[in-house]
């Protein structure tokens, strides 16, 4: 192919693993050879964005009001944030409740999920907190502990970090 510039060449409708391309420096007449590469395939799939996430199963008669959603997903990693507000009722100091995942996963094991629960008032405030996947409804199940009856948290954030499964 002396001689044959890339343009003189004809369009290929899909490349062929078996293809090859040479680059030739003229001055030391010399080639390298090249491989044909499907070069998206190979890149991390990348997505985020902010969504509002829906409350369910609130066992102690709490309001959870959802304030935001934040997410990223890279292939199938997806770290998320939410911001609730939380007010218990009156004769309870614990709330517990699910939230909605911003890109779906079917858990197997309540570990399937992990993250950390954050207030920024009073730390006497909030004594406890759990987390974890819900296997039953694949939702991000929290548990929130008050240091006294009919408390509130405003401005709360969970971070979370799980598989899509």
């Amino acid at each position: 192919m002396a001689g044959v510039k890339v343009t003189d060449l004809t369009t290929l409708g899909v490349a062929d693993p078996t293809d090859v391309m040479y680059i030739v420096d003229t001055s030391a007449n010399q080639s390298k050879q090249i491989e044909v590469q499907n070069i998206f395939n190979g890149m991390p799939q990348f997505d985020s964005g902010s969504f509002t996430p829906t409350v369910s199963n609130e066992t102690y008669n709490e309001i959870v009001a959802p304030l935001a959603g934040y997410y990223s997903r890279v292939n199938d990693v997806v770290s998320c944030t939410y911001y609730l507000d939380v007010a218990l009722d009156v004769a309870e100091t614990q709330a517990e409740f699910e939230l909605s995942l911003p890109v779906a996963s079917n858990f197997t094991n309540v570990k399937d999920l992990v993250g950390i629960v954050a207030y920024n008032n009073v730390p006497a405030d909030l004594t406890s907190w759990g987390l974890q996947a819900d296997t039953v409804n694949n939702t991000a199940k929290i548990n929130l502990t008050h240091a006294t009856t009919g408390g509130s948290f405003s401005y709360i954030y969970i971070t979370v970090q799980y598989l899509v499964l």
